[in-house]
């Protein structure tokens, strides 16, 4: 069981002791202040004073706000760290849920670090809004935040949800879809056009059937700047280099003769490794996390998004975990597995 840290120490007794509404809803207000989610926002007032008063004098154009249903727009636009690839993804599908059931039109406002359309068209659902599009008067706006896994987010966020907005600006990356995560993201989503090259081109390296592995170092082999996360000495870097490797070479064993085998790594050093290897693919491109990447250039970030559609259409799917160096419990194999109904299963070691 992994020992809670002091913050959470104390939250739990609030929780407690004042109850859990009152204490998520503190946690959203210091939230959204402190990482400067309000910041832009201007005027006032209520939404409802100036309807009416637009109504009342007809005035067409200017009303436009107060006649269109209310929007929940799911925000990326570098006001706080959205997390990776999953993240983002599990947070979309998860606003998009909770719209759909509260009658909200849903948009998504991805600009950080890059624009989401070159990469991620829309489906069934026209969730792309421009900039010009997007409110910041606190009279029709305000941002709203989802805090914890550990809350109930559904009942969070509707008290947060109020009818003097028009739109709200929600900051989350918190999965309330579980196992219908495949269900909403085909409604969102389908590749765009340069993704679907990729995916033609692995597609044809790979065949119709081969197991997908996906290794998550972050900078323990030190060649995946992240965050604060510091790199092991130079014997357990081979020690657990030699690991991953023998993990491997069993998974491919165990493979059908001639099946391909996927691996997804954020170590380029390990990458470079397993492509000496028969029989593995691995996807070309740059090792970034979105979260810690400042390039605009939406290309940059195409290898992740195709090793989660290829890990998606794989036979099966594995992640690899060290218990002994502690790799971290990376849910990209896991949610790509899910959105393809595909067996999945995690290798300790």
């Amino acid at each position: 069981m992994i020992p809670l840290t002091p913050k959470e120490v104390v939250i739990r007794i609030a929780r407690r002791v004042l109850g859990e509404n009152r204490v998520h809803d503190y946690l959203i207000r210091r939230g959204i202040e402190l990482r400067h989610l309000q910041d832009g926002y201007t005027g006032g007032g209520e939404v409802e004073e100036r309807c009416e008063e637009f109504d009342r004098n007809g005035r067409k154009g200017l009303d436009r706000d107060c006649s269109e249903r209310q929007t929940l727009i799911f925000m990326v636009d570098g006001k706080w760290m959205h997390g990776g690839l999953t993240d983002r993804l599990r947070g979309m599908t998860s606003a998009y849920r909770f719209a759909n059931e509260h009658n909200l039109d849903f948009k998504i406002f991805h600009t950080s670090p890059f624009e989401l359309q070159e990469i991620l068209q829309p489906n069934k659902v026209d969730w792309k809004i421009s900039p010009s599009e997007i409110n910041y008067n606190r009279a029709f706006a305000k941002p709203v935040l989802l805090y914890r896994e550990d809350f109930e987010n559904d009942s969070a966020l509707e008290r947060q949800i109020d009818n003097s907005h028009k739109q709200f600006h929600l900051y989350s990356c918190i999965d309330t879809v579980n196992e219908k995560f495949p269900e909403y993201f085909n409604e969102l989503f389908k590749p765009s056009t340069i993704l679907e090259k990729e995916l033609e081109h692995y597609g044809k390296l790979l065949g119709e059937t081969y197991t997908a592995i996906s290794f998550r170092f972050q900078n323990k082999l030190g060649d995946f700047k992240e965050f604060t996360f510091k790199e092991l000495a130079a014997s357990d870097k081979q020690n657990l280099l030699d690991a991953s490797m023998n993990v491997l070479k069993n998974v491919a064993e165990q493979a059908q003769a001639a099946q391909k085998i996927l691996v997804t790594a954020d170590s380029p050093r390990f990458l470079a490794e397993v492509e000496k290897l028969p029989n593995v693919i691995t996807v070309k491109g740059k090792s970034i996390h979105i979260d810690f990447n400042s390039s605009k250039n939406a290309t940059d970030y195409l290898k992740a998004f195709t090793e989660f559609f290829l890990i998606s259409r794989a036979s099966k799917a594995i992640l690899y975990r060290n218990r002994k160096y502690k790799t971290y419990p990376s849910n990209f194999p896991k949610y790509a597995a899910l959105l393809g109904n595909v067996p999945y299963q995690i290798v300790n070691d």
